[in-house]
């Protein structure tokens, strides 16, 4: 049986998708999965006007730190190769969601913390990089590259999405927004997920199944309002 490819379109500011990312981690402990970590961008896919009428303050701050953080992983890796990605992501991602909860448990503190989370150059120390890739955070010149990626991820899942985007076989084959999960499960049932996710990916003419209807996702930061409902786009 051949090696499986699957690619990984992230945004760091977004909790559902580092949970289940963490999900793709653990699969990898235990399959012979290859993933290319990859950029999409909250910010981008919201750029429209009106796009953050009615969200709770600090939405927009929240996915603008996501941009720049996408704008830091897009120089390291032309500068060092998509191999570093994940790492990166890695990093990123437990800076935002492995912090300490706020004293207040709202989402409105989440995304205050969100909006500035993360040492970007400790990061890029801390993944072995040059600290000097900090600097991308503030240059837009990066944004055609995450751009371009995001682009990519909604040309192969289809517009009206968000994070996390999984693509199987890469560029040809299925892809599809999620799973979209609110904690990480037991790691063997991870991989019963797994092959039911594959399954349904590689069905022919499955289009989508979906409910609005979840739960705040568990993490370190959101553990205060774990598991309350909450609704998706």
């Amino acid at each position: 049986m051949s090696r499986e490819h699957v690619e990984f379109f992230f945004d760091p500011v977004c909790p559902f998708c580092w949970v289940t990312s963490q999900w793709v981690r653990q699969v990898q402990d235990q399959r012979d999965v290859r993933v290319t970590w990859r950029f999409i961008s909250l910010a981008i896919l919201n750029e429209q006007p009106g796009s953050y009428e009615g969200k709770p303050e600090g939405y927009e701050a929240a996915h603008f730190r996501g941009l720049q953080m996408l704008r830091v992983a897009a120089a390291v890796r032309d500068a060092y190769g998509p191999e570093v990605t994940g790492s990166l992501y890695k990093a990123f991602g437990e800076a935002v969601w492995h912090a300490d909860p706020p004293q207040e448990a709202t989402f409105e503190a989440i995304l205050a913390h969100s909006s500035q989370a993360g040492n970007l150059e400790r990061l890029l120390e801390e993944v072995g990089v040059s600290t000097e890739f900090a600097a991308a955070a503030d240059d837009p010149a990066w944004d055609p590259v995450v751009r371009a990626d995001s682009e990519d991820a909604l040309s192969r899942a289809g517009n009206d999405v968000g994070t996390p985007i999984l693509s199987f076989d890469p560029p040809d084959g299925p892809a599809f927004f999620g799973p979209v999960i609110s904690e990480l499960p037991p790691a063997d049932r991870g991989l019963e997920l797994w092959d039911a996710v594959r399954t349904l990916a590689h069905w022919p003419g499955f289009a989508e199944l979906k409910r609005s209807l979840r739960s705040f996702p568990e993490t370190p930061l959101t553990r205060d309002l774990a598991g309350t409902r909450t609704r998706g786009r």
